[in-house]
């Protein structure tokens, strides 16, 4: 907001995603990528219009309803990690189901067998400064998928691996999150992992310019 000026972040979209599917949503910074995926996942609530996620529609929900929702149904993988450095990985991936009312023992135990699930198992009681970046980010995986969400959200997963670590985390997304039916929606600007995607999302000035499954002409 600009004075008395508002500038929507979002103008008119009007978007299905499909249960099972790897989407992603690309575009210039400040399109409103993560207005979008905020909205997705329950943490903002659009000013009009519908969003539905699962059958439910946040907007109808109360606040707490909705806060319950969005831990036991949804993952999020960070651009950031957003680890806690004082914990270990066993208790970073513990995290949600602890929030969940899991005994710590059940949720650590669990955990543990989603690091191993991505590739950690021996690092449980690793602290963030003891892992690498690739492997704090496999941490952070863990953690979105440790609840068996149905849907998982990621902003910018790969920005800052190289390219063979980037199709590698890729790869983890497809052979482990993927499993159950789940849905990931990634915001993205690495052209590199396109290929990974059921369907493309192209976005511009808050609307939606393309939804395509060909990624051939996407840069």
């Amino acid at each position: 907001m600009s004075g008395q000026t508002v500038t929507p972040a979002l103008r008119g979209i009007d978007l299905e995603i499909n249960q099972g599917e790897l989407f992603m949503l690309v575009g210039p910074s400040g399109c409103g990528k993560t207005t979008l995926i905020s909205i997705l996942a329950g943490i903002l609530l659009q000013d009009t219009g519908t969003c539905t996620v699962l059958g439910q529609n946040f907007k109808e929900m109360k606040d707490s309803a909705r806060t319950a929702f969005r831990g036991a149904t949804l993952g999020f993988v960070f651009q950031a990690y957003n680890l806690i450095p004082t914990l270990t990985a066993v208790e970073n991936v513990s995290i949600p189901l602890l929030l969940l009312g899991t005994p710590r023992a059940e949720a650590e135990a669990r955990a543990a067998a989603v690091l191993a699930k991505v590739g950690l198992a021996g690092r449980e009681r690793s602290r963030p400064a003891q892992l690498s970046g690739g492997q704090q980010q496999r941490v952070a995986i863990a953690r979105a998928l440790v609840h068996n969400p149905q849907v998982i959200v990621c902003d910018e997963p790969t920005s800052a691996l190289d390219k063979d670590a980037g199709h590698n985390v890729m790869e983890l997304f497809r052979e482990v999150a993927m499993d159950d039916n789940r849905t990931l929606v990634i915001v993205t600007h690495d052209n590199r992992i396109f290929q990974f995607a059921d369907r493309i999302a192209v976005m511009s000035d808050g609307k939606i310019e393309q939804i395509t499954s060909d990624v051939t002409n996407l840069h």
